[in-house]
């Protein structure tokens, strides 16, 4: 089983060797899945997403503030909504 850092390390890689199209292959809700994830944002920050700017066609330039065009890539319509917070 691979730690915690080489999965990190596996998100970075995937995300240049993968044109940063995002495809986790670890299951959705495990640290497995986080571990991956946090590397690959590490590399769309470091490399300010022009991996993915590339890959925007014009339909997508069209698309309303509105869309999540981050969920999207990562396989979602919209984002992940959060349930109501602790009261005041």
């Amino acid at each position: 089983m691979d730690t915690e850092a080489q999965i990190i390390k596996k998100g970075k890689d995937d995300y240049f060797a993968q044109k940063g199209d995002y495809k986790n292959p670890y299951p959705r809700s495990s640290a497995e899945f986080n571990h991956y994830e946090r590397g690959w944002m590490q590399s769309l920050k470091l490399n300010e997403g022009q991996l993915v700017a590339r890959r925007l066609s014009p339909a997508d330039l069209r698309k309303t503030p509105s869309e999540n065009r981050y969920a999207e890539l990562k396989g979602r319509n919209e984002p992940l909504r959060k349930g109501p917070g602790p009261e005041s």
